[in-house]
Order: structure tokens, then C-alpha cells, then sequence
């Protein structure tokens, strides 16, 4: 009898790899396979590393600046480019980077010569093997999972200039950002920088540095911003989760726009040290992963106290939670659910069919034993509060229904006992209208006390941030998002948005008190992710995005939406924000509160904007198309209520799985 051929050393390890498949899996699934010896740490970042290197080259065409080498100025997307650009930074050491082929322009440092001592992904895979073979013992719950990180997270042995080509004497912060830490610290394995909007304002994803990232389902489109490098690597299977942030909806709206879950924990529950900052009042990071678990699992190892940002001190009393415990819920009976029909409008026919889906999995997670309050009446306690709370509101936005003479206070008085007084509908005050509140002064003192913090002995101010190369009409965009005319925070602006946000919040809270709700639910955004801008113009963003502000003469997609004015007879601020959405500012102008977003299903037509003179807002939508793109739901809840999310979100993800991996980025042979 013949015995079976022993495979030499290298070949078994390639056989048992094959067992695992890399697509889709899970922290579990890697775990299990290293427990079963199938797989290896040093074997899955070269797996990983095989899929940057496969699928992370440009996916736009335009002219390189001559100086810089870098896109400056106008880009067109390429349909079905099998190429993202999500990473800017991989972890590898020099002569491993060159070796494995990958281009210089993803190297650890371009200040001087990368440090050997600093271990890079496989160092610090093999070092995990190691450990692992010789206890037989995880070093924590992340011990050798793959992350990315977005490049506004600072990371001691990797270049982190939030995806600008600046300038720095050593483009290496002194040490980590306290999430990357604790990633480390878990066991996580760090891949690589991914790329952003640079500085986090715009919300397209494209930096002077970094280029243009596109969307794995459909690669003319955007991918979300500004986290949107971290979403379209771990959509597209090059890194099991990654790390955004959200001033707005940075870690959502990417979650949304590529079929993930996205997660922002209530402010101050996980710490924003080392954080390139834009808000000091909304800033917060969280992780995107493909599975509601595997959120759950990131968010239990980076909540926290942090005596280096003080806004943790908020959650410095509370016990430790295991939400992994939580994100294994089945089911959603008695979960009472209300649906925030203020942010699901039809201003044009391009939010119809996400309304259409949204509805879909609401009707879904109704099936499954939810009790839905459907309509949750906002209006009732807008009107309530707001006369209470931030009375200076409406005499500032509605004078008409003030007495022409007479003091305003009386009428706002009578407002508290006669609702019927308080300007409602989309034309007063309303839910989008409160989330809408701009942000102040801030970004500014954020920044420069960022800079400040680090040290660099030649990158020091936003002077020197507004210094560097930019694309195509950003260089303004950025200047006003970092107020760069402001010489204080003693503004109308700034404490304008900070009292919104308190009112915000305390509206929130009272309609989820008043329901007996455990969580508010939306769509996250009812528009599809654009196409991609050829650059940051104003006439160009105005004309290929859903307006804000529609003008007189726009004819109404839902005729009932205005009453008596089917065609609009006065300009209508509808109030939408990034991505044309109207939750974007929900959670964080609430003062913070936790939301997730979970992959709800796909479009089946969407519309696009182009521009069209003879039309009143200078643009048309184009369309339908038949173009499937993913819909996200967001849950929103109450102050330190993660768990209760998490347990709603893995229900609902049960109910009818809507996670799918996009269908060009497939897997690769061994």
C-alpha cells in the first residue's frame, strides 16, 4: 500500500490555507482557523497584502501636476476600473515594500529613511504566530485581525498627514492615536494608512495626496467621505475592519454608500487623542466592519476612559460592556422602534427608490416581532421645546409671524401655550432644519491645537495647512471649513451651534421618552452616492449634487410635500447636508449620541445630476438607471445605549441579510 505523499513544509501551509476562505470572513471565522492551524497570521496579511496589491491601484483618469506627480486638477472616473485607491501608507518595511512590488509612493515615510526597528504587519503577524504556537493563547480579542487605519489617526511608524501632501519635517507623529493603541494592544494587526478627504471636510473622498477613491460597487461613483478609503478596503475584502471618523457622518456615509456597518459610540465613550481634529464638540471615531459582531467586537476593545481627552471622563464610571455578547441577538419582538419620517422625504425623484428600500426593511423588521411607531410625531415636541429651550430661534428665522410691534417674547410665550403659533411643515421649524445647524468657529483652534501637540519642527499652523499643493478648487473649501478668518470662539456662529446642540438632544430624547422607544430608525441617506466630481468648483458641486436649496419654479417631485405649491412658488431650503443627506448631523448636532448603520438592501434605478441651464437650480436629474448601490438604515439611541443598539442591528441583520461583497473584487487565485 502506497502511503499519501508528505507535502513539503511550504505546501501544506498552502493547502490548509485554502480551507479558509479570506471573502467575507469574519474575526470568528480567522480565529477559528487559527485555532484549527489552517491558518496563520503571517499567512492572512499576505493574503491581504495580495488584494491591496490586486485591487488598490487608481481608479480615475487625469493629468499628474508635473511638479508633484500628484492629481491636481481635473479627474474622470473609469467604469468598472477593478481598482479603488483606498490605501495611501502600508505597513512594510522597505525592503519587504520593494520586494513585493508595491510602489514607492505607499512607503511607511517620505521624510527620510523608514526605522528598521519599528516592526511593520508581518513582524508583527509573525511575532503573534509565535506567541500563539507557543501558549496555545490569543494576546486579546484582535490578536492577528487586520485593520486599516484612516490617515487622520496617528501612528508613530507611519506617515499621518490626514491624506494632504504636506510638508512635514517628519511625517511620523511621536507616538499613536489612543484607538490605535488599543488596537495594537488587542492583538490587531495594522495594514495600512487609508485614504480620505484631506483635513475630513468635502465628503467626495479625494486628496491631494491620496488621489481619488472610488466605489467598489460601482467605480464612477464616490465611496462616501471623508472616511471613504477606509470603507471601500474593507467592502471590497482588503482589510477586515477599519477605523473612520465622524464630525458629520464620516464613519455612516461611507458605511451607507458600500454595503457596511458603521458605528459612532455616544461622545466620550472611546477617546479622540491623536485624532487629526476638525470639531472639538462632534469629532468622534469608530470602526466599519462587514458584520454587526464584528463592530461590536472593535467597539468593546476601544471603549474607555482616556485621561488624555477629557471627554471621557463622561464614561469613566461606567462598567465594562462586552457588546460582542449583545450583537448575537435573533430577534426584535417587543423591540419598539420608532421611524423618523421628518428624514425620509421625496424632494426630487432621486431619493424615491432608497425611500422604497428603506420601507422594505422596515416592513421586514415589523414581520420579525418589532412594535414600529410609524410616524414618530417630532413636530409635537419641537414645538414643546424649541420655545423653551432655544426661543431666540424663531424670531431669527420666522420674523413674519412675529407682531410687527409688541416685544417677541410675549409671542413666544403664547407660542408655549398654542402650538398652532409655531411655524411648522417643511416651510418652519422641523427636525431637518434643527440637525442643520452649521458648526461654529472652532475647526481652527481644533487644528492648531493639534499641531501644536505634535511638535513638528516645520509643519506648525494652518497657515502651513493652507500652504500645500490642493486639487482643483478645494483650497477655499478648506479655508472655511477651518475658519480661517475667525480670531476667536466668541461668535454668534459658535454659540449658536452649541446651544442647537443641546436642543437637538433634548428633542431627541423627550420623542424616544414620550414613545418608549428603544432606538429612532431612518435612512441615512435617500440618495444614492454621486458621481464623481471632475473637481471641487462650486458651479461644479452645485450642478452634480442634489441642491440644498430649490428654487422657485422647481416642480416637485412629491406634489403633497408643499402644500398648494406642487411647483414652487418661493426658493425651499430643504436642509440637506453631505451626501444629500438629511440625518447626516443628527448624532453628532444631539450632542453625540450613538448611531449604527446596517446594510437595509440595494437600489434598483437611481438618478443623476447634470448640469441644465433652462432648469431653475441650474441642473436635471438624469435617469432612472438601472444601477443597483447599497441603502443603509441608521439606529439612533439614547446616551450610552450601544448594547441596545447592538442588539437591534444584529437582529436586523438577521432578518434578511443585505451585506454583499461587491462583484468586482473578487477573490484571487492562490
Amino acid at each position: 500500500m502506497r502511503l499519501p505523499r508528505k507535502l513539503p513544509r511550504s505546501d501544506t501551509s498552502a493547502a490548509e490555507t485554502k480551507r479558509f476562505r479570506l471573502e467575507e470572513a469574519t474575526i470568528a471565522d480567522v480565529h477559528r482557523a487559527f485555532r484549527a492551524k489552517k491558518l496563520t497570521a503571517a499567512q492572512l496579511v499576505n493574503r491581504y497584502l495580495k488584494r491591496i496589491k490586486a485591487y488598490n491601484g487608481t481608479c480615475v483618469e487625469g493629468d499628474l501636476d508635473s511638479a508633484t506627480g500628484l492629481h491636481l486638477g481635473d479627474i474622470t472616473p473609469v467604469a468598472n476600473a477593478g481598482q479603488l485607491n483606498a490605501f495611501v501608507t502600508l505597513n512594510l518595511k522597505e525592503d519587504k515594500r520593494i520586494a513585493l512590488g508595491f510602489p514607492d509612493k505607499v512607503k511607511r515615510t517620505h521624510t527620510g529613511p523608514d526605522d528598521a526597528k519599528f516592526p511593520d504587519a508581518l513582524d508583527r503577524a509573525r511575532e503573534l504566530d509565535r506567541h500563539f504556537a507557543r501558549t496555545g493563547k490569543f494576546v486579546g480579542p484582535l490578536h492577528g485581525i487586520p485593520i486599516a487605519v484612516k490617515d487622520n489617526y496617528d501612528t508613530f511608524d507611519m506617515r499621518t498627514t490626514a491624506a494632504a501632501a504636506a510638508d512635514y519635517a517628519n511625517d511620523r507623529p511621536p507616538d499613536d492615536a489612543t484607538m490605535v493603541a488599543k488596537l495594537r494592544g488587542a492583538g490587531a494587526i495594522i495594514l495600512g494608512k487609508t485614504n480620505m478627504d484631506e483635513y475630513a471636510p468635502a465628503g467626495i473622498g479625494r486628496s491631494a495626496f491620496g488621489g481619488q477613491t472610488c466605489n467598489p460597487y460601482d467605480t464612477i461613483r464616490i465611496s462616501g467621505g471623508s472616511s471613504s478609503g477606509s470603507a471601500a478596503a474593507v467592502a471590497a475584502n482588503l482589510a477586515m475592519c477599519a477605523l473612520g471618523t465622524d464630525t458629520s457622518g464620516s464613519v455612516r456615509y461611507p458605511s451607507a454608500c458600500t454595503n457596511l456597518v458603521g458605528m459612532v459610540a455616544t461622545q466620550g465613550l472611546v477617546s479622540r487623542d491623536g485624532i487629526v481634529p476638525l470639531s472639538f464638540s462632534r469629532d468622534r471615531g469608530g470602526p466599519l466592519c462587514r458584520t454587526v459582531q464584528d463592530t461590536a467586537i472593535l467597539l468593546e476593545t476601544l471603549a474607555g476612559y482616556d485621561s488624555k481627552d477629557p471627554v471621557t471622563a463622561a464614561s469613566a464610571a461606567l462598567p465594562k460592556v462586552a457588546y460582542s455578547r449583545f450583537a448575537k441577538q435573533n430577534s426584535l419582538a417587543d423591540k419598539r422602534i420608532g421611524v423618523l419620517r421628518d428624514l425620509m422625504i421625496e424632494a426630487s425623484r432621486a431619493d424615491r427608490d432608497s425611500i422604497r428600500v428603506a420601507n422594505e426593511a422596515i416592513a421586514d423588521m415589523k414581520k420579525a416581532g418589532a412594535v414600529i411607531v410609524d410616524p414618530v410625531n417630532v413636530q409635537k415636541v419641537i414645538a414643546d421645546l424649541v420655545p423653551y429651550l432655544e426661543p431666540g430661534l424663531l424670531p431669527k428665522n420666522f420674523p413674519a409671524v412675529f407682531p410687527k410691534s409688541g416685544d417677541p417674547i410675549d409671542h413666544i410665550v403664547s407660542m408655549a401655550f398654542d402650538h398652532n403659533l409655531v411655524p411648522a411643515g417643511v416651510r418652519g421649524v422641523n427636525l431637518r432644519m434643527l440637525a442643520a445647524q452649521p458648526r461654529g468657529n472652532e475647526a481652527r483652534y481644533a487644528i492648531s491645537r493639534y499641531f501644536r501637540e505634535r511638535g513638528d519642527a516645520k509643519f506648525k499652523s494652518v497657515q502651513d495647512m493652507f500652504a500645500m499643493p490642493m486639487f482643483s478648487g478645494s483650497l477655499d473649501n478648506l479655508k472655511r471649513a477651518f475658519s480661517d478668518t475667525a480670531t476667536t470662539l466668541d461668535t454668534p456662529p459658535q454659540t449658536d451651534h452649541l446651544l442647537r446642540m443641546q436642543t437637538l438632544r433634548q428633542v431627541i430624547l423627550q420623542v424616544m421618552a414620550e414613545n418608549n422607544l428603544d432606538a429612532l430608525v431612518y435612512a441615512y441617506t435617500t440618495v444614492p452616492p454621486h458621481i464623481i466630481l471632475p473637481n471641487r468648483l462650486a458651479e461644479t458641486v452645485a450642478t452634480r449634487t442634489e441642491p440644498r436649496n430649490l428654487k422657485v419654479g422647481t416642480v416637485m417631485s412629491d406634489p403633497t410635500l408643499v402644500p398648494g405649491e406642487p411647483v414652487l412658488k418661493t426658493e425651499l431650503d430643504t436642509y440637506r447636508g453631505s451626501g444629500a443627506s438629511w440625518a447626516v448631523n443628527l448624532s453628532p448636532e444631539a450632542g453625540g449620541l450613538p448611531a449604527i448603520v446596517v446594510p437595509a438592501g440595494f437600489t434598483s434605478e437611481v438618478y443623476d445630476r447634470v448640469p441644465d441651464e433652462k432648469d431653475p437650480n441650474g441642473s436635471r436629474l438624469e435617469g432612472p438607471k438601472q444601477v443597483q448601490l447599497p441603502v443603509g438604515l441608521e439606529f439612533l439611541g439614547r446616551p450610552f445605549a450601544e448594547a441596545k443598539l447592538f442588539e437591534i442591528a444584529s437582529a436586523f441583520e438577521k432578518v434578511k441579510r443585505h451585506r454583499r461583497p461587491p462583484a468586482g473584487f473578487g477573490g484571487l487565485p492562490e
